[in-house]
């Protein structure tokens, strides 16, 4: 009896430190009815060094990623319209614990810092992200990427040009009221202020022109690149277009004078911007024997008996030039298809080129990665095994591919997968782990829960049949073994027809439970039962089953039993 006094103390004391983030929620809401929470706790931002072009190209920047440190960032939440600000704080200080926030629109806006008029090697990143506060609910905020906030502009000559021209050439650049003077030999890249959403960039050329044979000439040339948006990479080339002739007529100030005849020194083109990619030099996008842009539709008879895809699903990349990365984005209108990535080692967003912790998966289910692809001409994907795992999850499921080359080619196509069929019944998973697999209590464990219903959930039991935690000792810390999630009051004991269920609702809060609204008629509901598993893992050696029956509003029953065991 000492024994099981000990453990249970030991177990209050858990439960206990457990409560202590409720109560710091507590504190937040006190007196405010309406109120959700934001969770920063799982944030990741990663900051793309690679901008875009102005032709709508990628182009690498001379900045890497380890360059930016990230932790430095200002961090601030707004309010939809984004002129009130809420809360402020840097990345890495950023709050542990979830912020309470009323129901509502709101701005995560982040930024490396000030963005001056203009300055060389000064790049600004930032992202501004959306996001709504539900009442009684908790928004977490994950994967984000941070871009480049100003205009960057380099230029450079061609060979021939910079022998004609005079160490004193100057390129004055301006951006609205900014401009910066680029010296002919200038490598560094400038960084400009975007004052609107479409900017112009004016370019002025001054120098002095020798053509063989002839003295030395005052040159004056200016450009206009139009509608520059921020983020975007204006690679300003210079160099002499000859034409057939040998001459042509431009206008260009010389020695002071503006002339407009024929010349020697032809500068028609004296400026081009390297933007543009020809279009039939873009990689290219195909899916065999059909349309990449027209949706693929899979029914149950398009499955054998072993559940393998009998349809053949194949895409195709071709490049002119070697591949620069191929970036695959992954959404479904089944948000239980989303969740279930991570039990597959997979992220939503994967660059094949430089796929990282997903590459062990991928590799393992036939797919060509890292420098398999990188620098390739072609590559192909055969996905029809793939089709064996889609088919669980009802919907429309969408991968966004973008291919980029060397030379900054991009193309971009989507392949939209459709699974006929109705879901009945809600689906219960397991964020990053097989449901169906009894997983072992490690410190590292992390049990969350994604419960998916679309007619909504009527009603959630959770019944718990373990080797070791009785029902008594569940009820000394005010618990039972079957928990009613919907209506909390309603949770009983089978052994003891006297517990008191009046209390349970906060004990069930503390241990990471949802409870009445947060799960009545919730379409989706996701909890994390962490916090239980220190409880369990002072009761000893056993397994603990914990059978959850999930019934929605059309009368659909669904029971899935999470499996844990603990070693002492």
């Amino acid at each position: 009896m000492k024994l099981i006094k000990s453990t249970l103390l030991m177990a209050l004391t858990a439960l206990m430190a457990v409560s202590c983030q409720e109560d710091l929620r507590i504190n937040q809401t006190e007196g405010r009815d309406n109120v959700g929470f934001l969770s920063l706790s799982a944030l990741s931002v990663e900051v793309v060094t690679d901008h875009q072009s102005v032709g709508g190209n990628v182009s690498r920047a001379e900045a890497t990623r380890a360059d930016v440190d990230i932790n430095s960032f200002d961090c601030a939440i707004y309010n939809e319209s984004g002129d009130t600000l809420i809360q402020s704080f840097k990345y890495g200080e950023r709050p542990a614990e979830a912020i309470a926030l009323d129901a509502g629109k709101y701005l995560l806006k982040m930024s490396s810092g000030e963005i001056v008029g203009a300055a060389f090697d000064s790049p600004q990143y930032g992202l501004t992200e959306p996001f709504t506060i539900v009442r009684k609910q908790t928004t977490a905020l994950n994967n984000l990427v941070c871009t480049l906030q100003n205009i960057q502009a380099t230029i450079s000559y061609s060979a021939d040009l910079r022998a004609s021209l005079s160490d004193d050439t100057t390129a004055t650049v301006t951006v609205g009221s900014s401009s910066l003077v680029y010296a002919i030999d200038e490598s560094r890249s400038g960084y400009f202020k975007a004052e609107k959403a479409l900017n112009d960039i004016d370019v002025l050329i001054k120098g002095m022109y020798t053509q063989e044979g002839k003295a030395p000439a005052a040159v004056e040339f200016n450009t206009t690149i139009k509608d520059v948006k921020a983020g975007q990479h204006s690679d300003i080339q210079l160099y002499i277009e000859y034409s057939s002739e040998g001459n042509i007529s431009i206008s260009v100030t010389i020695d002071g004078w503006v002339v407009d005849q024929s010349i020697v020194y032809d500068l028609a083109q004296l400026i081009s911007e390297n933007v543009m990619v020809d279009d039939d030099d873009k990689p290219t996008i195909t899916l065999v024997d059909g349309d990449i842009d027209a949706p693929v539709s899979l029914a149950q008879t398009d499955f054998d008996a072993n559940g393998n895809c009998t349809k053949s699903i194949v895409v195709d990349i071709a490049s002119k030039n070697p591949i620069a990365s191929v970036l695959v984005a992954i959404s479904s209108t089944n948000p239980t298809m989303v969740a279930s990535l991570a039990e597959y080692g997979l992220t939503e967003s994967i660059d094949l080129c430089n796929a990282g912790a997903a590459s062990g998966a991928l590799k393992l289910m036939g797919l060509a990665v890292n420098n398999q692809v990188l620098g390739a001409t072609a590559v192909s994907y055969n996905i029809t095994g793939q089709m064996k795992l889609l088919s669980e999850f009802v919907g429309t499921h969408s991968f966004t591919t973008t291919v980029t080359d060397e030379l900054g080619g991009a193309t971009t196509k989507t392949l939209a997968i459709t699974i006929e069929g109705e879901q009945v019944g809600p689906v219960a998973i397991l964020k990053g782990l097989n449901i169906d697999e009894r997983h072992t209590v490690t410190p590292e464990l992390s049990i969350d829960v994604l419960v998916s219903a679309e007619a909504g959930i009527k009603e959630f039991t959770v019944t718990i049949n373990s080797d070791v935690l009785t029902p008594d000792q569940l009820g000394t810390v005010g618990l039972c073994n079957v928990l009613n999630l919907v209506e909390p009051t309603a949770s009983y004991s089978t052994v003891d027809p006297t517990f008191d269920a009046s209390g349970i609702a906060a004990s069930l809060s503390n241990l990471g439970f949802p409870t009445g609204e947060q799960v009545k008629d919730q379409t989706t509901v996701e909890f994390t039962i962490t916090p239980f598993l220190s409880l369990l893992s002072f009761t000893g050696s056993g397994n603990h089953d914990f059978i959850m029956t999930i019934t929605d509003n059309d009368g659909n029953t669904t029971v899935k039993t999470l499996m844990i065991k603990t070693v002492k």
